[in-house]
């Protein structure tokens, strides 16, 4: 074990002296984001395993934008989920039965209202509740804000599947597609790249936020609100912000999905506590403090669970069914038990070569301590 560990030791080195950590990290981020463009126009690509990619870009979103709630600004939420049914709900409900206010004589047609233009109002309608809910119990704390949004969660939930004949119910809402070219394999492809790219602008978006100065803000709420209040930060607010932030980000993530993906419906199913739990799952299996490795937690869990569907070993076939979702539950376990900072985030912290950055810091503050400790012990001397 210890010669294994010299040989890794010895090898980041060379890799330091070399290409160096970073430069490695960003070649490798390059070629995973080529393979991901490419993926589509690769030979005997069936649109299946296309629709498993755009589902794995999709809880992406979800997972790094609820790790940016929960990891890096300790705000523990279960309405993610809720808020993307208001994104993909509302969107729907307008292209289906347009805008009608006979008191202010306003009648638009669903006809009138294209895709992009109801899922801005979708997004703009999940920010909104987002900022109600808020500033109704934001100031509270992170277990009251937990039992209150799964209280609106299942409360939304029980309005769209009561009201059949405004939402379908159980049946679900059919949603009008952002993009029909005609050809099947031409309207997935397209579909493709417009997931990519939501899920590339939004870690793109994240990342600027978390290593902005409300990104510090954030930090210093999660490991202490009251010292952060006292060094004048405005607990609530910065709350409010990155809970509707997050809002409006999965209510995007549900518009845009639910106008491309399967049948182009959602139900209320989706907004179950269950898959809000697999959403939290996918950003614990990956590593919550980290935007890119909750991301790639979503994702990778995602294709490795719709992989194992069937599974063939020495010429043996079977389906493992429900069993994998027990599988599932057993890394969670494990995760939690022997790496609480998930699987993913020590490789991108390797990778972002940050133990190197944090020594450096620690030893910087060391040796100032040690200079003010010699400085008051000479200061002493020269008194005596």
């Amino acid at each position: 074990m210890g010669a294994i560990r010299r040989q890794l030791r010895s090898l980041e080195s060379a890799i330091d002296n070399s290409l160096g950590r970073k430069r490695l990290g960003y070649l490798l981020a390059g070629l995973i984001l080529l393979f991901l463009v490419l993926f589509p126009l690769m030979p005997d690509q069936s649109n299946y395993s296309k629709t498993i990619f755009i589902s794995g870009f999709f809880y992406a979103i979800l997972a790094s934008s609820w790790a940016l709630l929960a990891g890096i600004a300790g705000q523990f939420s279960f309405a993610h989920m809720a808020f993307m049914g208001i994104g993909a709900y509302t969107a729907g409900l307008l292209g289906q039965y347009g805008v009608q206010v006979a008191a202010l004589g306003l009648n638009i047609p669903p006809e009138s209202i294209p895709p992009p233009v109801a899922i801005t109002a979708g997004v703009l309608m999940a920010g909104l509740i987002g900022l109600v809910i808020g500033a109704l119990c934001l100031r509270l704390r992170a277990a009251y804000l937990a039992l209150f949004t799964i209280a609106f969660s299942e409360m939304l939930r029980i309005v769209l599947l009561t009201e059949f004949d405004i939402t379908g119910g159980n049946n679900g809402l059919s949603l009008r597609r952002l993009v029909d070219l005609g050809d099947v394999t031409a309207t997935r492809n397209v579909n493709y790249y417009i997931m990519l790219g939501l899920m590339l602008a939004s870690l793109v978006g994240m990342y600027a936020l978390v290593n902005s100065r409300i990104g510090l803000f954030m930090r210093s709420m999660r490991e202490d609100e009251e010292a952060a209040s006292a060094l004048g930060v405005d607990v609530v607010r910065y709350k409010v912000f990155v809970f509707v932030i997050t809002s409006m980000i999965v209510g995007l993530a549900g518009g845009v999905y639910y106008h491309n993906v399967g049948a182009e419906r959602i139900t209320p199913e989706t907004m179950e506590i269950l898959q809000m739990s697999l959403v939290i799952a996918y950003a614990v299996i990956g590593g919550m403090e980290s935007l890119v490795a909750a991301g790639a937690g979503a994702f990778l869990s995602l294709y490795v669970l719709e992989s194992i569907r069937e599974v063939n070993i020495f010429g043996f076939s079977f389906e493992p069914g429900a069993w994998r979702y027990a599988l599932f539950g057993l890394v969670l376990m494990l995760t939690l038990r022997f790496a609480r900072n998930g699987l993913l985030y020590p490789i991108v912290q390797w990778f972002s070569n940050a133990d190197a950055a944090r020594e450096e810091t620690v030893s910087i503050r060391k040796q100032s301590n040690t200079d003010a400790v010699s400085s008051t012990t000479d200061a002493q001397e020269a008194t005596l």
